[in-house]
């Protein structure tokens, strides 16, 4: 499709993981094919009217806010690596507006049906959820870990951006982790071991795919919600929280560049809040 190779490609000398091009890439081939291929116009003819009109067909679909703020993006994205490129002589892009939408905190598990979740027989399936909840990972950082990556009681993690940080292994995730490497995964290993943690019955790296079924599966029928990996993490973030973790900490151990972004993991009531207060501000603390 016109100019869309030469997206990628730019994209992919760039770094993005390989989740935020594939996305990039539907992004635009979904609206190329809408504005172009239905529409019967060629790129250089686009104005920003082409594109709000693609934006209410999103919205008219019934997409959630966060999806068409995400195509809205890459479209953006898009126009100006054309206009850099000088494919175009205009930007359409510029003149078109996010849609405000309301801010949606995102749910979590407590911590009884996070123990539920755990409680899964299969201990390779049990490994990926103990790591996800307590390391706080990333599917696609859980799913690329290799044996290479645990030095003592910590994780190397290579996270978005080619960003590496270390995240300390909580005691019974270590415990249990030393336990799988030892009994359980050499039951998966077939001829060539290509150190990843997590395998499947072929000896290979263990997919995303596959872990989201499981943990939706399992986490229905044990705590009765629908539950996705990228939850677990908001529950980790969040149980640290409760805790008392200072959220810079938790910023670093998400791997987030911007605080702002952590702040949105974070689930306190105001009662939690003000009970937070009342212990550690001196003078809550100073007696009559």
């Amino acid at each position: 499709m016109i100019y869309l190779d030469d997206f990628i490609s730019f994209l992919k000398s760039k770094n993005f993981s390989q989740n935020t091009i594939r996305a990039y890439q539907k992004d635009i081939s979904d609206f190329l094919n809408f504005v172009i291929e239905k529409g019967g116009k060629k790129i250089s003819d686009l104005t920003f009217k082409d594109i709000e009109k693609y934006i209410r067909y999103l919205s008219e679909i019934n997409l959630e806010d966060s999806t068409i703020e995400r195509n809205l993006s890459s479209i953006k994205t898009f126009f100006r690596f054309l206009e850099s490129r000088e494919l175009i002589k205009h930007n359409p892009a510029e003149l078109v507006p996010f849609r405000k939408r309301s801010k949606k905190i995102p749910s979590y598990l407590d911590e009884d049906e996070v123990t539920e979740l755990i409680g899964v027989e299969r201990e390779r399936d049990k490994m990926a959820i103990i790591l996800l909840y307590g390391c706080g990972l990333r599917i696609s950082e859980l799913e690329k870990l290799k044996l290479q990556d645990i030095s003592g009681d910590f994780l190397k993690i290579q996270g978005k951006g080619g960003k590496w940080r270390v995240v300390p292994i909580p005691e019974s995730v270590k415990e249990f982790l030393d336990f799988y490497i030892k009994n359980i995964r050499p039951k998966y290993l077939k001829e060539k071991d290509e150190g990843y943690l997590l395998l499947n019955k072929y000896g290979k790296r263990l997919s995303a795919r596959y872990i989201r079924k499981i943990i939706k599966m399992e986490g229905f029928i044990r705590t009765g919600k629908n539950v996705w990996p990228h939850l677990l993490r908001h529950s980790y973030a969040t149980h640290l929280l409760k805790n008392e973790a200072d959220i810079r900490v938790i910023q670093e151990l998400l791997g987030h560049s911007s605080i702002n972004t952590t702040q949105k993991y974070i689930h306190t009531n105001i009662e939690e809040i003000i009970s937070l207060y009342k212990k550690i501000h001196p003078r809550e603390n100073q007696k009559d």
